[in-house]
């Protein structure tokens, strides 16, 4: 099962000459989004203590904090005392590109906007994004395909801990 939420994003700097967020890249006839540092920042939504249900209808708990102006670090918890975290992810920023990897699982950021982020698999069998609903309200939505070819969502909310 892919996990919903909790990436911990880390961005490094934007590259020289770069000073648009909505710049574009063109390569092999392609237009390409060119993220920025300044993408890292749209995610402060993320920031704080969360909680959620996962589908198996247990509780599961994930810290987001900047510990620099461009890394949101994300980690799970199994319980709110968030005393010791059990889990982790990572998104890079890499010659514009924003990867995200959990595991053997990859995937490439295809939009960022203020209050949303969303994932396209790389190696990985879902998308995912992140969605501000409110100050204190989050929409994790998973889509993939199954074996049968069907389509297939899933969304839960994460819910601020205070």
């Amino acid at each position: 099962m892919i996990r919903l939420g909790g990436v911990l994003l880390a961005a490094l700097a934007t590259p020289a000459g770069m000073t648009s967020t909505s710049e574009q890249q063109i390569t092999a006839g392609e237009t390409t989004r060119v993220f920025t540092a300044g993408d890292v920042a749209k995610l402060k939504f993320l920031e704080g203590r969360w909680s959620g249900n996962a589908p198996d209808g247990s509780v599961f708990y994930e810290e987001y904090d900047f510990p620099d102006a461009i890394t949101l670090r994300s980690r799970r918890f199994p319980d709110a005392s968030f005393a010791r975290s059990t889990d982790g992810s990572t998104v890079t920023l890499r010659d514009g590109k924003l990867i995200s990897t959990w595991g053997k699982f990859t995937w490439e950021a295809a939009s960022v906007e203020d209050g949303e982020v969303t994932f396209r698999p790389l190696e990985a069998p879902s998308s995912f994004s992140w969605r501000r609903v409110s100050a204190d309200a989050v929409e994790v939505t998973q889509n993939w395909t199954d074996e049968k070819g069907a389509a297939q969502r899933y969304a839960l909310t994460l819910s601020r801990v205070r």
